[in-house]
């Protein structure tokens, strides 16, 4: 999760305000999340946002449409094809709107390097069962070019989207999603400063493979938000990964940075990089 920053997350602490993510991880460490500290987004402003109904919908994560035959997402979602609906289109996740396309999956393809255990190159990609039909609700998202990859978008501000949990469950489930797609505006912090949140867990490692946003005024992803996006000027920068499971205690939230899988995005998919 997020450098004026610096001072930013100065006060952050001292108000004990912090922010994460979405659903099934370890006790202390979260992955997947909430919007915390956002609002309802106006509908369909954010058609690249997917949803992912896991498992006959026993867990939920977000996803972010990057062609017409491809969703870019977490790996610690645990996709399996055969126990995933992919929902396009919505913004009550939770209706079934005459804008939703409800897509199966034919093949997940999981980051060869993926490390469950330290939620290292936590990315993958689902393969459509068939192409999708673009239309104002279902849009395709830019990637970064290139020359855009070693990136860190330090103190710029930033838009996650997510349909996670808006404020803290004691025992959170699929059940406590957001019904509408909730958006928030947070700045993305420097790693290092990022990583000193985390010291005291040695389940976390930050590196330059991921991007931090500030907590600070209690706003971040939370559970239901993982595999979910983090957009910079249209394009996708990053994914929703993991954090604490304390959304609303002004922690960093924590992402894997697009612009370190840029090969291998257009290795195992049908997208074209930009130079």
């Amino acid at each position: 999760m997020f450098k004026i920053i610096i001072v930013l997350v100065i006060l952050c602490h001292l108000q004990n305000v912090y922010s994460l993510k979405p659903k099934v991880h370890p006790p202390h460490r979260k992955s997947g999340g909430r919007i915390i500290g956002g609002g309802e987004a106006i509908p369909h402003a954010y058609p690249y946002q997917v949803g992912l109904s896991i498992n006959n919908g026993i867990s939920f994560c977000g996803g972010t449409l990057i062609s017409i035959n491809y969703v870019i997402t977490a790996a610690h979602c645990g996709v399996v094809i055969s126990e995933v609906e992919v929902i396009l289109g919505a913004h009550n996740i939770t209706e079934h709107e005459k804008t939703q396309v409800r897509l199966k999956g034919i093949d997940v393809i999981i980051h060869e390097q993926y490390d469950a255990s330290l939620y290292r190159n936590d990315i993958a990609l689902i393969k459509l069962n068939q192409s999708v039909t673009l239309s104002y609700a279902i849009q395709t998202v830019q990637l970064p070019s290139f020359s855009q990859a070693q990136q860190t978008y330090e103190n710029l501000f930033t838009l996650v989207t997510g349909w996670g949990l808006v404020k803290d469950e004691p025992v959170p489930s699929v059940n406590d999603i957001s019904d509408t797609l909730q958006v928030v505006s947070v700045p993305v912090m420097n790693t290092d400063v990022c990583a000193e949140y985390y010291n005291d867990d040695d389940l976390i490692y930050i590196t330059k493979t991921n991007l931090c946003t500030s907590g600070y005024q209690n706003k971040g992803t939370c559970k239901g938000d993982s595999g979910g996006p983090l957009v910079y000027d249209e394009r996708l920068i990053g994914i929703a990964s993991l954090g604490t499971t304390k959304c609303e205690e002004c922690y960093p939230s924590i992402f894997t940075r697009v612009g370190a899988y840029l090969e291998w995005i257009q290795k195992n998919s049908d997208v074209h990089i930009d130079t």
